[in-house]
């Protein structure tokens, strides 16, 4: 039990599935092949049924430590304790050819294990889009009650939310730091209106707002592998729910145009050889946006061109396979401010780290490890600021289109956001992470080799459409006007990391210069017609092979205005029933 471990019944690859080639083999009835948000909501929901059996193929471990508890120091990127395996982008063509680290979170549970556990839907508008490209079934009215049933809120009270769900979340609208009140005073004199729940139907395009995040009343993460696949269950269900941790699906296997099972090896080089699994039913690939069309790709579906140059035997002609990626392209500006109003003081004082942990561990949730990084953002429609003051000016223009969503957030975050520096910081840096959460730029996800060891090569494509920097130009500008409103109210503030001045082209040359990742990779193996460069169909089904969907955020139509986290467990819920409606109506005819 936390913290001093789960006793949770993971199995080895030898457990799981029997050598490859030999006579007999282990089946279940669905194979889920990641075991990240989507994985543990999607095995969760299916091993209900007593009668169906589950095998969960995760690549990384169990990490259910003391550790991995702790809101604030759970998702240290730094920290070589959190389980991420980093590997470099392809050179940006649109940002002076650098490289950025592509983040790969290796854990039961994915990336909700290690994330800022942010609970943001996406606006109304978002789902509205989805429907408005050609799949009615996936707009917010049809979501709703998937958002709904997988969350336990304990802090919002209306009926757009769930109260009996697994995944427990709460807001925290008491600021541990005093500048992150000075960013609100900021933000509400600029005419942001306060918003206490994002996730209400009606929340406005622009708003300042106290944000959900993951965490429990016993002030825990709640990864998605804790609300829905906790030792607990996974105990429970042992004989009819597997999970295989460590283990690297190398493909899937097709025969005659039908998924039938998935080859695996271990993650352990001391563990060698091939394993087998058979699916009775279906094969549901959930390893993510950069994951789930490499493990497509290396079974031979994909780009015919790009599998042949690799020797993969083509299986299905898709060449929406790892194309359409998208990811929110974030930007830090940043600022010095006293140390005591940030992390960074922590950093530099090992005894008030050693206070704060301890004032955690006996309860207190005045502790600053009971909380998320950044328990506030602003969002905001870039047409609706107004180009000098950066004040709210009210609805944009009609000819703008998804205006009734964000495309712009502000996470106003107490620490250096920038790479990390090779350097020790004894100064306190305050960050405001400006990010483009409608962009237009699209990336691709490619193998490097046939090896499925290897990364594959991830072309983020940021800013290689143009068009991405308009409104980042004018999300630098409310950066900047949110903090002359701060000095403007006495608190202490000096320039550290922005722009020369507020000219397009210097504006350009600092989004170019010191872009980053938002993790939020999504949409390449995306609902669509296979004609329009699809990959799987309104019912997750890839297009061309049966029995086979895939089921995480490589689904999107079109990525969100919101962290990726609640809509990918909304996916994995209706894709559960999607599978469970099937299976009754087999059973019925």
């Amino acid at each position: 039990m936390w913290p001093f471990g789960s006793g949770y019944p993971a199995l080895s690859v030898d457990q799981a599935g029997g050598p490859l080639g030999a006579k007999s083999t282990k089946s279940y009835d669905y194979i889920v092949v990641g075991g990240g948000a989507a994985g543990c909501c999607l095995a969760s929901r299916l091993s209900e049924d007593p009668s169906v059996s589950v095998l969960v193929l995760e690549r990384g471990r169990v990490h259910d430590t003391w550790y991995s508890r702790i809101p604030m120091i759970s998702g240290d990127t730094t920290s070589s304790a959190t389980p991420i395996v980093r590997s470099p982008s392809a050179p940006l063509a649109g940002a002076q050819g650098q490289t950025l680290d592509v983040v790969h979170a290796e854990v039961l549970g994915g990336g909700s294990a290690v994330n800022a556990m942010l609970v943001t839907r996406g606006a109304v508008g978002d789902f509205d889009h989805w429907a408005a490209l050609g799949h009615p079934s996936w707009d917010y009215a049809s979501l709703r009650p998937y958002f709904v049933k997988c969350e336990k809120s304990l802090s919002q009270r209306s009926e757009g939310h769930g109260y009996s769900g697994p995944l427990i979340n709460q807001t925290f609208p008491e600021y541990p730091f005093a500048v992150q009140h000075r960013v609100k005073a900021a933000a509400l004199s600029l005419g942001f209106a306060d918003v206490g729940d994002l996730n209400a139907a009606g929340a406005p395009a622009d708003a300042f707002a106290t944000l959900d995040a993951a965490i429990d009343h016993k002030m825990r993460r709640v990864s998605a592998c804790h609300a829905f696949l906790p030792a607990r269950i996974a105990c429970d269900r042992r004989q009819r729910l597997c999970i295989c941790t460590q283990a690297v699906a190398t493909r899937i296997v097709v025969e005659g145009g039908v998924a039938v099972g998935v080859v695996f090896e271990s993650n352990d080089e001391s563990v060698p050889g091939a394993f087998f699994a058979r699916a009775r039913k279906e094969v549901v690939v959930s390893c993510g946006a950069i994951g789930s069309p490499q493990l497509l790709l290396l079974s031979g579906i994909g780009p015919a061109g790009h599998l042949k140059e690799l020797n993969i035997d083509v299986v299905c002609d898709l060449p929406g396979v790892g194309a359409h990626l998208q990811d929110h392209v974030g930007l830090p500006l940043m600022y010095e401010v006293p140390r005591q109003d940030t992390l960074h003081d922590i950093e530099n004082k090992v005894w008030k780290g050693v206070l704060e942990l301890g004032k955690y561990f006996v309860g207190l949730k005045s502790s600053i490890m009971s909380i998320p990084v950044t328990p506030i953002a602003i969002f905001a429609h870039s047409s609706h600021l107004d180009d000098k003051t950066s004040t709210v000016t009210g609805a944009g223009s009609p000819e703008v289109p998804g205006d009734n969503r964000p495309d712009l957030e502000i996470m106003p975050i107490p620490h250096w956001c920038s790479e990390p520096p090779s350097y020790k910081i004894t100064n306190g840096v305050f960050s405001f992470l400006l990010c483009n959460v409608q962009p237009k730029s699209l990336g691709s996800v490619r193998l490097a080799s046939s090896n499925p060891h290897a990364r594959p090569v991830v072309e983020l494509g940021f800013l290689t459409d143009s068009a991405d920097l308009i409104p980042l130009r004018k999300g630098v500008k409310l950066a900047l006007r949110l903090a002359d409103a701060m000095r403007a109210q006495g608190y202490p503030m000096r320039d550290f990391q922005v722009p020369a001045s507020e000219a397009d082209a210097d504006l350009d040359a600092f989004a170019r210069a010191y872009l980053r990742t938002s993790y939020h990779y999504t949409s390449s193996c995306r609902m669509a017609r296979r004609a329009d460069g699809g990959v799987v169909d309104d019912a997750l089904r890839v297009h061309g092979v049966q029995r086979l969907r895939v089921c995480d955020a490589s689904v999107f139509p079109w990525i969100t205005s919101g962290h990726t986290m609640a809509p990918v467990l909304a996916v994995a819920e209706k894709c559960a029933d999607l599978l469970k409606q099937e299976t009754v109506e087999v059973r019925s005819w």
